[in-house]
């Protein structure tokens, strides 16, 4: 790999490169000539005679060697015109390089992308392949490469795209300004380039003093963040021995020289400055006076604009040449780190066989005289000595992950360090690792979830087939082999279900609802749901949920927006339920003080039941201290603050759920009148904020679950929630409707690291038995020729395992089959493996 970024990139993208190039010095030098000859030939006109006759573009020049009298060497005649024609000429040509120009600027900065681009994909494609390749010893440094690959690439500004083509530029447009000052006047030509040469070294200058001046901040900034870190660890060593003096001297002491170094540093910063003001001012009245020189001949006053256009062109492109060159040198260190490093990384890499053996239908898989080294579980092989015939069932018995070692090296996911595992006579290293890993699959530990649906988790390195085609016929039984159906189940149930896209279901779900309910009236178990009634108060849901009486659409109505929003607090108004509501909140909060005063703020009940944040307690516990009796409140904009918190707290309180009394039947009737005119006088704005529950209809915005029992299982009754959901789900089944549940749950998407909840399932959602399940389960939907099931079990009972061990052996008969148990007891009364091996003391015995 290239150690110098410039060349890389030149590498990578030669076409783009030299296309922007070539645009930029073969059109756009002649486009900005063009458009400072018009300028020239405008303030010709401007200033000179009435009759002045010049021609329009007439290019001449006088050569140093020619003699005085033969007059200027002309380039081009041009066309001899009327000043009032070359006015109207030179300004139509004007606008005409101006839109040239523009349109000349977005083609070399759409090819100055596309090369970036390029260039980025290049990186990024040998770092992936790299990484992708490296064995499991390598993590680290594979995890380093990456590091510096994401630092290079959130700094690397535009040096990828404009690395080649803006020195060019800076060259083109220097080497214009020195043509148009010979064109006005050849003595021009060195004070143009003693001025360009001034101006790059004046500018140099302050960046690099300006790249100083902001190390220095950074470093003065984290200096003191230490600082004060350091003084809140002293302060009970301050508090026991009255040091707080001392302390403000050091650290007064430390921030005086803190600023004394900045003030050197800006007093540097000014002082390169100060020559490139100098300049701004002196190489003007330079120019003009060696234009006016008595011993010289006149320069032509559109001359010299010309002249001073060009200049000017060519110090801007030398300023953004001068700051990509300092890009380049901040991240050199970095790119040739690189460079470095990932020829190291793709060494490590075990080398590709020269000819990939193609896969083996069957036979014996077998190790002779193997050792090898897990990196993951610390355990180590050695002379390993076996042969299983294929398709079989093999069990491994093991303690302390010496058989999921072992299980890892007979599926090639193990490199050995000594000896080979053949298949079918062949080294596993022989072929493929993409064919290998899809017909010897290895379930070995809790899966790493990817961002996406749960389906696409499940079928993560699945064939494509499977993707282009939805999903395996099978993945129903796999499911219920490795246990998922459970969450999948559950978690479609949370699912939504879009009217406008599937009509046919949501009628379907309509007519499940009515199914259920006669189901639970048959069951007489109609009390353990609670309805959805225009008329009555739903004791299941919060006070905020009565009022809405249906689901929040966008954010308008949202759980934590609502009661800020100033149509429901004009309604609260209206049924005068501002102050009952207010004061309901403060009795939540005092209880709430009461009951969670002795537990800290990241206590797992406190997250459970409280009705606010661990980040908003003080500020509830302050408001009860200021108001023991709900009396007196605060005018003003402090009191309508503390009054909507308190209205929020309220809307969210259940009365089934937080149980502290403070909801009767007077103050349910009134939530109920509030329901009616919240949803009558709504105004057409905010019609689609709320989508409010139908009896006859499928509400979108809810779940399935809520759709299907279009109310509210009773939490008041023991039981409810299980046998509640063993009814839908016996109705479901009736209704046609289980694969939409499945479908649902999984499309449910799975975001790592995230908490869970909602239309999304967490990572911290999903616990570990669940992980081992969806990484089994992402080797059975390949459909391997063997499958190696090396999950841990320890923490299960012999009684646990044997159920499912049996499952996953009649779901493999006549295909093989590998895995790990964790002692000779699972085996009592199973039926017989064709080959049983166990590790002890790092080799393997018959078993």
């Amino acid at each position: 790999m290239d150690r110098e970024p410039i060349v890389f990139t030149w590498r990578s993208a030669p076409a783009e490169h030299g296309a922007a190039i070539a645009l930029t010095l073969g059109l756009g030098g002649p486009l900005a000539l063009l458009a400072l000859l018009c300028l020239r030939d405008l303030v010709g006109v401007l200033v000179a005679a009435p009759d002045h006759a010049d021609a329009f573009l007439r290019v001449a020049a006088l050569l140093p060697w020619r003699p005085p009298g033969e007059g200027a060497f002309v380039l081009f005649a041009g066309w001899p015109l009327a000043p009032a024609e070359r006015v109207r000429l030179a300004l139509v040509v004007l606008s005409g390089a101006a839109l040239a120009s523009a349109a000349l600027g977005w083609g070399v900065a759409r090819l100055c992308f596309v090369a970036q681009s390029r260039t980025v994909e290049r990186l990024n494609a040998r770092v992936t392949e790299a990484i992708l390749r490296a064995p499991p010893a390598a993590r680290d440094d594979a995890r380093a490469v990456a590091q510096s690959v994401g630092d290079l690439l959130a700094r690397i500004d535009t040096l990828f795209g404009l690395g080649l083509l803006v020195p060019a530029m800076a060259l083109g447009t220097a080497l214009l300004a020195l043509g148009l000052a010979w064109l006005a006047a050849p003595r021009l030509v060195p004070t143009v380039a003693v001025g360009l040469l001034a101006a790059g070294l004046a500018r140099a200058l302050i960046q690099r003093r300006m790249r100083a001046r902001t190390a220095l901040r950074l470093r003065s900034g984290a200096t003191f963040e230490r600082a004060l870190a350091d003084l809140i660890r002293r302060m009970p060593a301050v508090r026991a021995h009255g040091a707080a003096a001392f302390e403000r001297a050091r650290l007064a002491a430390k921030g005086q020289a803190a600023r004394t170094h900045l003030e050197r540093s800006e007093s540097a910063l000014a002082s390169a400055r100060a020559p490139s003001m100098a300049l701004g001012i002196l190489l003007p009245a330079i120019v003009v006076a060696v234009a006016l020189w008595r011993d010289g001949a006149p320069v032509a006053p559109g001359a010299l604009v010309a002249a001073g256009g060009g200049f000017a062109l060519a110090v801007v492109a030398l300023a953004v040449a001068l700051h990509l060159h300092t890009v380049h040198r901040d991240l050199l260190a970095t790119f040739r780190g690189i460079a470095q490093a990932l020829p190291a990384l793709e060494a490590r890499t075990p080398p590709r066989p020269a000819r990939v053996a193609a896969f083996p239908e069957g036979g014996a898989l077998s190790a002779q005289g193997v050792g090898a080294y897990d990196p993951v579980t610390g355990e180590r092989l050695a002379a390993v000595d076996l042969t299983v015939a294929m398709p079989g069932h093999v069990a491994i018995l093991g303690e302390q992950g010496g058989g999921r070692a072992l299980a890892a090296l007979l599926a090639g996911q193990l490199e050995p360090t000594a000896g080979a595992v053949t298949y079918g006579g062949t080294d596993l290293r022989a072929f493929a690792p993409e064919e290998r890993a899809r017909r010897i699959a290895l379930a070995g530990a809790e899966a790493i979830l990817v961002e996406g649906s749960l389906r696409q988790n499940i079928l993560y390195g699945a064939a494509p087939l499977h993707a282009a085609e939805g999903e395996p016929d099978d993945l129903r039984a796999i499911l219920a082999l490795t246990g998922l159906d459970a969450i999948v189940y559950a978690r479609g149930l949370e699912g939504t279900v879009d009217p406008r896209a599937e009509p046919a279901v949501a009628r379907a779900v309509v007519v499940a609802r009515d199914a259920v309910r006669a189901a639970l009236a048959a069951d007489k178990a109609g009390r353990l749901v609670e309805p959805f009634d225009p008329a009555r108060y739903n004791h299941q849901a919060t006070v905020g949920e009565n009022i809405l009486f249906g689901e929040a659409v966008g954010p308008a109505f949202a759980p934590e927006r609502i009661a800020a929003h100033p149509y429901l607090r004009a309604v609260l108004e209206a049924e005068d339920l501002v102050r009952p509501l207010a004061e309901v909140g403060l009795q939540v909060a005092r209880s709430l003080g009461e009951i969670f005063s002795d537990l800290p703020d990241d206590h797992p009940l406190f997250d459970a039941f409280s009705l606010f944040p661990a980040s908003e307690r003080g500020f509830f516990e302050d408001l009860v201290a200021r108001m023991p009796e709900a009396k007196g409140w605060r005018r003003g904009p402090a009191g309508q603050r503390d009054r909507k918190r308190l209205i929020g707290l309220a809307l969210r309180y259940s009365e089934t759920r937080h149980r502290l009394g403070l909801v009767d039947a007077a103050f349910e009737a009134r939530i109920v009148a509030a329901r009616h005119s919240f949803a009558r006088l709504m105004p057409p704005s905010l019609r689609d904020s709320v989508e409010f529950y139908d009896p006859a209809t499928l509400t979108a915005a809810a779940s399935l679950e809520e759709n299907i029992l279009f109310g509210r299982i009773n939490g008041e009754e023991a039981g409810a929630e299980a046998r509640v959901r063993a009814l839908v789900r016996r109705v479901l089944a009736d209704e046609g409707l289980e694969p939409t549940v499945y479908r649902l749950g999984l499309d449910s998407r799975v975001e790592p690291g995230m908490g869970g909840g909602g239309a999304s399932l967490g990572e911290n959602a999903i616990g570990p038995r669940e992980r081992i399940a969806i990484d089994l389960a992402r080797c059975l939907v390949r459909r391997p020729d063997i499958a190696v099931v090396a999950i841990a079990l320890e923490d299960r009972k012999p009684e646990e395992i044997r159920p499912r061990l049996a499952a996953l052996r009649a779901a493999r008969a006549g295909r093989g089959l590998i895995v790990c148990l964790p002692d000779a007891g699972v085996l009592d009364g199973a039926a017989p493996f064709d080959t049983v091996l166990r590790v002890e003391r790092n080799t393997v015995v018959a078993g």
